[in-house]
């Protein structure tokens, strides 16, 4: 089961929002995880932890170049703006 967990974060390790990716559920019927397992379950977890924190980031760079992009005003006939004011 590791196995499929680790083929999927190389595989994807940030998948882009709705690309449709299942999320995995552990298969019924496994038992307590072996002793010798636990080192490389938890260097599992702290990698899906690292990409999750990659795809926030992402996240929270785009929502901000979004926000940027609509406080953009219309021109006043309606159309697109010609220029943008960075320095200010």
């Amino acid at each position: 089961m590791l196995e499929d967990l680790e083929h999927h974060l190389e595989a994807d390790p940030a998948p882009e929002a709705g690309t449709g990716g299942v999320p995995w559920t552990p298969p019924a019927g496994l038992g307590p995880l072996p002793a010798e397992l636990a080192p490389r379950a938890q260097a599992l977890v702290a990698a899906l932890n690292a990409a999750a924190a990659r795809t926030a980031a992402a996240r929270d760079g785009i929502a901000a170049h979004l926000a940027a992009v609509r406080s953009v005003p219309l021109a006043e006939d309606g159309g697109s703006s010609v220029y943008l004011d960075v320095a200010g």
